[in-house]
């Protein structure tokens, strides 16, 4: 008989230490599955990061392309603007030549006309206006 308590003792220990057990297995079944929950919202988070990622990528790339083009049409504009200078440049010089031709050609005329003017009167004038 004196068994009898000791055993009740015994089966009260052992029933006890698996609720032990099983609350300290329900408290960690909790925390992995907080733990689970956070990983997936930071799965979430960072698909969505990758995906913004990857957009930004796209517009930066877009731009970098429109950039290229740009930078390509510029060039063509300088190029012809540079062309049109350098047309200009030697269409003034042709000018300049022909109006210092005209500027000789005017002044020999003058002389010319001045000195059978001249010729003509017998008399001398000064030369050009006063």
């Amino acid at each position: 008989m004196d068994d009898e308590p000791e055993a009740e003792h015994g089966q009260a220990a052992d029933l006890l230490s698996r609720w032990r057990s099983a609350e300290r297995d329900t408290a960690a079944a909790r925390t992995a599955e907080t733990i689970a929950a956070m990983a997936v919202k930071a799965a979430e988070i960072a698909e969505t990061a990758a995906a913004k990622a990857e957009k930004a990528a796209d517009l930066a790339m877009q731009a970098a392309v429109q950039a290229k083009d740009a930078a390509a049409l510029a060039r063509q504009a300088a190029s012809d603007a540079a062309q049109g200078a350098l047309t200009a440049g030697m269409h003034a010089a042709g000018e300049e030549e022909r109006a210092s031709q005209d500027v000789s050609t005017a002044e020999k005329a003058g002389d010319q006309a001045r000195e059978r003017f001249q010729g003509s009167t017998g008399q001398r004038f000064p030369e050009g206006p006063a």
